[in-house]
């Protein structure tokens, strides 16, 4: 026969680890937020086009394809070659960008070729110092908790892509990760293959 006050101890020792571990859950989901924000896609994209576009080539201009119904050129080679990826047209007030940004879709960008018949050169007379026409792709989430959730990714990939001539493509696959003051930070740029239209 148990001694009494010994059922409440039994019941305490059973119950601490399992309290220790939603203690703990409950104060992970504070910290990490449970979606990936459209302010945070917006500051990776940022991230990783600065690292490109500032950095790395120190363009005085963006263009960006901003068409929601038909895929940049490059993006269309990536498409036809088997990458996946989700295309995002940007959100130029939120990407906040420190240079002059400006947009083109199909129609326009068809509309000028028509009018001009040095096509790409003339385009960039038109966007003097700019790195040719860019396209970006949603964030994808390289880390996830178990169940497939958002909470625990820390590490993201993104796609850029430029047009610079009818056959001038380049594409990167840029990976950043979130430092402790919630920061994207490049990892790594990997130029990705492109096939030859």
């Amino acid at each position: 026969m148990p001694a009494p006050g010994a059922a409440p101890a039994l019941k305490l020792r059973v119950l601490y680890p399992v309290l220790v571990l939603a203690l703990g859950a409950a104060l992970l989901l504070r910290l990490r937020p449970a979606t990936f924000s459209a302010r945070e896609q917006a500051a990776v994209q940022r991230a990783a086009l600065l690292a490109l576009f500032d950095a790395r080539e120190h363009a005085k201009r963006l263009v960006f394809w901003s068409d929601t119904t038909h895929l940049s050129p490059t993006l269309q080679l990536l498409r036809d070659s088997g990458v996946p990826f989700e295309a995002q047209p940007p959100d130029t007030a939120a990407l906040a960008l420190p240079l002059p940004v400006h947009l083109e879709s199909l129609a326009t960008l068809e509309q000028q070729f028509r009018a001009e018949p040095d096509g790409w050169e003339a385009w960039f007379a038109r966007y003097p110092a700019s790195s040719g026409l860019v396209a970006l792709t949603r964030p994808t989430l390289l880390a996830q908790s178990p169940d497939g959730t958002q909470r625990d990714a820390l590490s993201v990939a993104v796609i850029v892509a430029r047009t610079c001539g009818e056959h001038c493509h380049s594409a990167w696959r840029v990976t950043l990760i979130r430092d402790r003051r919630n920061v994207w930070q490049v990892r790594a740029i990997e130029p990705l293959t492109l096939p030859r239209d």
